[in-house]
């Protein structure tokens, strides 16, 4: 994380901002070090009110005390430096809001909202989907069905994202999902002469690989209710339109209770 991040500074200098020199090597380091001291997090949320009330642990300040590493919690590893195996609960910040007490001046509504972000934050770490057509993960995996959840691609504890290196393709660039404002490329592979219609090559672009066509690495999650729309591509104008592309993409079934408890959830991180 170290490297890309110096990389990734010097890369924008020299390419974003066309500066004439690169970066030294104590410049790149500066900029390191600051990044590393940003945490993002949703701090207060209009429903549930503060994200730190009744021992909850939103926000940035808990964020900034969540340890992370390359390779902790990977679900198909486990943990590189503990070698604890893989914990399907990954996220934990909302415990204490499965059965809240109402403090001063918490009506009915607030309870009930902390109520929906315990049970939004249980079915993102329990409710099970097979994980199918996945491309890094069924096709590496040579697996057709992965019996799996939210957390087996979101597994870095109470963060959300990968904690490895892995770009999926579930699909989102699809030409079937493709809208009028998005352009549409077909790649020839010259070896097999196999043809894929796609709105974004994806990791291709970089790699020069077809395996890597269309695939994307997952963003974090903290900080989500200031990133909409969603998706590389912008095609989830808010989180419900997230929740409904995934239970229609791996057909989860989740219930209309289910998908605002979990947009609940979701926003508040």
């Amino acid at each position: 994380m170290h490297f890309d991040l110096a990389d990734q500074s010097n890369g924008a200098t020299l390419g974003h901002a066309q500066a004439a020199q690169p970066l030294s090597a104590a410049q790149r380091e500066s900029i390191v070090n600051f990044e590393l001291g940003l945490f993002t997090a949703q701090v207060f949320d209009h429903a549930a009110g503060r994200l730190t009330a009744l021992h909850a642990r939103g926000g940035p300040e808990h964020a900034a005390q969540q340890t992370f590493y390359f390779g902790i919690n990977d679900v198909l590893a486990g943990d590189y430096r503990t070698h604890a195996a893989f914990n399907p609960l990954a996220f934990n910040l909302f415990d204490a809001w499965a059965n809240p007490p109402a403090e001063r001046d918490d009506g009915y509504e607030r309870v009930e909202a902390r109520r929906a972000v315990a049970r939004g934050q249980e079915l993102f770490n329990t409710k099970p989907i097979q994980i199918t057509q996945v491309k890094g993960l069924n096709d590496d995996l040579r697996l057709p069905i992965i019996q799996g959840r939210c957390t087996t691609c979101h597994d870095a504890t109470n963060a959300g994202n990968h904690s490895v290196l892995a770009p999926l393709d579930i699909g989102l660039a699809d030409a079937a999902r493709r809208t009028a404002d998005m352009p549409l490329y077909t790649l020839r592979n010259k070896l097999t002469a196999e043809i894929i219609e796609t709105t974004d090559p994806g990791r291709a672009l970089l790699t020069g690989k077809w395996q890597d066509v269309g695939r994307f690495k997952g963003p974090i999650l903290r900080g989500l209710a200031a990133r909409a729309p969603y998706f590389h591509n912008g095609s989830a104008k808010n989180l419900k339109d997230v929740v409904d592309f995934y239970n229609q993409r791996f057909g989860v079934g989740f219930t209309a209770i289910e998908k605002t408890d979990l947009v609940a959830f979701l926003r508040t991180l």
